[in-house]
């Protein structure tokens, strides 16, 4: 037997899933609950394409070195093909949790090692930056991709995703030990290796660790000081690469081994299918986990140009974003789907709502008598505790109208992308309401409809982040950002776009080597805002000086292109942003606040004001006697938004990055971007679509940047037969879509 023929083909302008040479939207469906057969069927009558089938090869069916039991894979399989209709299935194998008999066999590549006199584990805890490991997992993959092959369900199956470690997520499982400068054996081995690949001569190493008697045998993973940053003296966010090269390079040591592991993976089920499939997994959370202070660096999955690279993965998945998911909220995602576009690749990404089938009959009787309009986005106070419904709930809709809601939402922002996603029913039977999967349903019918309309991207503004910046920032990691500097959590990329998201303007996202490839859609952005970016490779240069030319605006913010390989400098990035910088060494509240209010940059005048009431170091600002300042720092006075105009380009700067939604469009309107909405609410829209998620009540109007033929996709009615704006009366926390037919 042959696996379904099953590829990613450029269609409609955005990479597609074909599978048996047609094109498939991609809804999929996997559950906590998959092993009740009604969980299967209602995502079936929801319109689910493919299921997404977990299988725990090396806990169940791996036995020891070359024996298999295929039996456990069988009976799942087999409940699938009773229940699942004419669904499509994507194998889903985590690789990181193990037999027992694999850490005794390799004690040392593992977390949980057997200890003499002690009861062995019930299972191996994988160290997923051991060659070990991955050169074993890959052997388990290819027998696992034979068998299946072998089997008449291979027909149904057209692809895997195959994932490792902490969450399944390519996230080392001992984030915390190894961020307070504890490793296990394999890591020293491994990195021994690596720098070894990079120095090939002592010497080298010698001279970029600033330490004579470094040798590649005796080289540790770094510890103490240079291994935690400068948060307290020194660059604060930012490391010095004088000092602290064994810190940038364990960095990215683990990312790159990291990466090439899951493209390893990927290697050996394609090779061992021997026909098309697509294969991919969890990466790249560029977008989540970076910001003024990142934390990627510290998990390992953060280089997302070595997957656009590779030939062997055709998709990097991620999840829809939890900090922004809540009613009235801008979603998002915690990777970058327009980055993988330009390569070809397939964004497949996770939508894991809680829904409201996890409120109890108390919870919704509340929420009906409450007058909602009063309430602002993001809470439920005073009607249910905020902390049970953002912590236990995960921002649940709160009846069913506001549930539906949040599924059109999804659904439509994934459409308009261009990404399969599946619906991750994590809390167990959340998505078997009635109302919900015929709301599903009626949302996969439109997006079959539209997998054959251009679904290319509309917008004229791209935000651009970098994935090597982390590797220049100072040590921490998702808990310390979350509780110990909770001022550094909004300026997480993730978090900015609570505000970015609401601006009533679409944009997109890139990874800053993107803007040198050829398929970068440079032409048609009218505004490209630069967001941690502190490190600016040669290469990533040539691509942004390729795109300062047709009147352009360029946005820089914080410390842009302020490090290279070997220093730390404001002046560094002088010529190739177009603005001299300066800093001072030190730690405070960054504002930003606007001085020239004649300017049509600072229209709204103190109402734009923003910044931050942490503190945050170092404090970077324009120093730039030709640049026209508009706002200084409240805290000292220097040019904190400034712009200076060139020959044919412009370039902005702001000493912060959380920027207002007021202030993004008045950066829009400068740059000659289209500006859709004038209120704060969540569009989404491509060359076919237009999606509008309110945040609060009231009459909406959208104004399209040219006329159009507007349908509704809900009702299917011609809204109108030619026109460039729509109106809505809205309450609050509803989605609505329509086609939009440019004239």
């Amino acid at each position: 037997m042959t696996f379904a023929k099953s590829e990613v083909r450029i269609h409609g302008g955005v990479p597609t899933m074909f599978v048996n040479d047609e094109p498939l939207q991609g809804v999929t469906a996997t559950s906590c609950a998959f092993d009740d057969p009604k969980v299967i069927e209602d995502f079936v009558r929801g319109g689910t394409e493919i299921m997404m089938i977990w299988i725990e090869v090396g806990l169940e069916c791996w036995k020891g070195p070359g024996q298999y039991d295929w039996s456990y894979a069988e009976k799942k399989l087999k409940l699938f093909e009773q229940h699942s209709g004419d669904t499509k299935w994507i194998i889903r194998v985590r690789l990181g949790l193990l037999a027992e008999w694999w850490s005794r066999q390799h004690p040392d590549e593992v977390h949980n090692p057997p200890r003499t006199g002690a009861p062995n584990e019930p299972l191996s805890v994988c160290n997923i930056a051991s060659s070990v490991w991955n050169q074993e997992v890959c052997g388990m993959i290819r027998e696992f991709t034979t068998w299946l092959k072998s089997t008449h369900w291979a027909p149904r199956i057209v692809g895997f995703m195959l994932n490792a470690g902490s969450t399944e997520e390519w996230l080392i499982f001992d984030t915390h030990e190894t961020y307070n400068g504890k490793y296990q054996s394999a890591y020293t081995r491994e990195f021994r290796r690596w720098l070894e690949a990079k120095y090939v001569d002592e010497a080298a190493l010698r001279k970029a660790w600033r330490n004579p008697a470094a040798t590649f045998e005796t080289a540790e993973c770094p510890t103490g000081h240079v291994r935690g940053g400068s948060h307290i003296w020194g660059l604060y966010t930012m490391r010095d690469p004088v000092f602290d090269r064994p810190a940038i390079d364990y960095y990215y040591f683990l990312n790159q081994t990291l990466a090439d592991h899951l493209i390893a993976c990927c290697r050996a089920a394609k090779e061992a299918a021997g026909s098309p499939i697509i294969c991919g997994g969890f990466h790249s959370y560029l977008w989540w986990e970076t910001g003024i202070y990142s934390y990627i660096q510290e998990y390992g999955h953060g280089l997302i140009q070595r997957l656009e690279a590779s030939p062997w993965v055709d998709f990097v998945s991620d999840i829809t974003s939890y900090d922004d998911r809540f009613p009235g909220g801008p979603s998002g995602y915690l990777g970058l789907p327009h980055s993988l576009n330009v390569s070809g690749k397939l964004h497949y990404t996770e939508v894991d709502l809680t829904s409201c089938s996890a409120l109890s009959a108390e919870e919704r009787d509340a929420w009906k008598k409450a007058d909602i309009s009063k309430i602002r986005p993001g809470t439920a106070e005073p009607v249910l505790p905020d902390r049970k419904w953002k912590w236990t709930l995960n921002y649940c809709g709160r009846d069913e109208l506001e549930q539906v809601a949040l599924l059109a939402r999804e659904h439509m922002h994934n459409a308009i992308t261009g990404t399969p996603f599946w619906w991750f029913d994590i809390r167990k039977h959340n998505y078997q309401e009635p109302p919900l999967v015929d709301a599903m349903k009626r949302c996969s019918d439109i997006g079959k409809q539209a997998i054959n309309w251009d679904r290319s991207t509309i917008s004229e503004i791209a935000f651009v982040c970098s994935e090597d910046t982390p590797n220049y920032q100072s040590a921490t990691n998702g808990n310390l950002i979350r509780m110990e500097m909770e001022s550094a959590h909004s300026l997480l990329l993730d978090l900015c776009t609570r505000r970015w998201g609401l601006a009533g303007i679409p944009f997109d996202t890139y990874e800053l080597h993107d803007l040198a490839k050829p398929t970068f859609p440079g032409e048609q952005y009218k505004l490209i805002i630069f967001v941690n970016c502190g490190f600016i490779s040669t290469e990533a240069a040539a691509g942004i000086r390729r795109w300062q030319n047709n009147g352009r605006t360029l946005l820089w913010t914080f410390g842009a292109g302020v490090l290279d390989e070997e220093h730390f400098d404001p002046a560094l990035s002088a010529s190739l942003i177009g603005m001299k910088l300066g800093a001072r060494i030190q730690r405070q509240n960054i504002h930003v606040c606007m001085t020239d209010k004649r300017n049509q940059l600072t229209k709204g005048g103190d109402k734009l004001n923003f910044g931050t009431e942490g503190s945050v170091g170092p404090v970077f600002f324009a120093k730039d006697p030709k640049a026209q300042v508009l706002g200084r720092l409240r805290d000292g006075g220097e040019p904190a938004f400034a712009l200076r105009r060139h020959k044919n380009w412009n370039s902005l700067y702001l000493s912060m990055l959380n920027f207002p939604p007021a202030l993004f469009r008045n950066l829009a309107r400068f740059s000659g971007a289209h500006v859709w909405m004038e209120s704060d609410d969540v569009i989404y829209a491509n060359q076919s679509m237009v999606c509008l998620h309110s945040s609060s009540k009231g009459t909406k109007t959208i104004r399209l940047p040219a006329p159009a033929k507007v349908t509704d996709l809900w009702t299917g009615k011609t809204i109108a037969a030619k026109t460039q704006q729509i109106k809505v009366k809205a309450e609050p926390y509803r989605t609505w879509v329509w086609r939009t037919e440019y004239l």
